[in-house]
């Protein structure tokens, strides 16, 4: 039943040279260029994908279709070139995030709407997604976040676990944001987590009340490195195999 996902994930994984992000921003570009008006360009794109969803229903759940919903939505393979081929001074605040969203956006939050309602509405996300980078499309950007609340809750669970083993500790001090993140920006409380697994601080920018300013996650002094970086990874590639297995699991019942 899950030799269609197997396939296409290990296809995502060959061909991750494949940048999806510029091809998006391509036609991004070129649809604001015509369309003037950034509410009717999200409009437009809403529609679009409707259709799509749509059109999507009508195909029969087989292994081929299985194999291309999976090479669509599983994008992570590309996250350790995005964040180590340079050897400058990193930033945390960056690199974390980064693969944060590799892991939420690109792996876990695919797979739980495809076991949810099924491959097409994987591949309506990941379209969304995508587009969403772009700041200006902040409606896209509101419904992607909402679709990555409970992902994103799950990888929270798996990164509490390697942090209360890895520290000693159970507390992990969310200064009273924990919930108001939650549902406006979800994946700041993993990189929250990510940052306290690490020993590092984690600095999150604000916007809010005609202010603007940085806000500081943990209390410590080491600096972050190539070290840190790769460590993260390793433990976001690691949650991905372990979702990867029960995945197939849940295929297989």
């Amino acid at each position: 039943m899950g030799i269609g996902y197997i396939i296409g994930c290990l296809f995502s994984i060959l061909l991750w040279r494949l940048d999806r992000q510029r091809i998006f921003d391509f036609i991004n570009v070129k649809s604001k260029n015509k369309i003037k008006n950034i509410y009717a360009v999200q409009f437009s794109y809403i529609f679009l994908i409707f259709i799509i969803c749509l059109g999507l229903t009508y195909i029969k759940n087989n292994q081929v279709y299985n194999a291309i919903t999976a090479f669509m939505v599983i994008d992570i393979s590309n996250t350790e070139r995005k964040n180590l081929k340079n050897n400058e001074k990193k930033h945390f605040y960056d690199t974390i995030s980064t693969i944060s969203r590799a892991l939420i956006c690109g792996f876990i939050t695919p797979l739980f709407l495809i076991i949810m309602f099924g491959n097409g509405l994987a591949i309506v996300f990941a379209i969304l997604y995508n587009l969403s980078a772009d700041e200006d499309l902040f409606i896209l950007g509101f419904i992607v976040s909402i679709a990555n609340i409970i992902p994103s809750m799950m990888a929270e669970v798996f990164l509490y676990i390697i942090y209360v083993f890895r520290n000693r500790k159970l507390k992990v001090k969310f200064k009273g944001d924990y919930i108001s993140n939650l549902f406006i920006v979800p994946l700041l409380n993993v990189d929250i987590l990510a940052a306290f697994i690490e020993s590092v601080n984690f600095y999150s920018y604000h916007k809010g009340n005609n202010m603007h300013y940085l806000k500081c996650y943990g209390d410590y002094n080491n600096k972050i490195d190539n070290v840190c970086i790769k460590d993260y990874l390793s433990i976001s590639y690691s949650i991905c195999f372990i979702v990867f297995i029960v995945f197939l699991v849940i295929q297989l019942i």
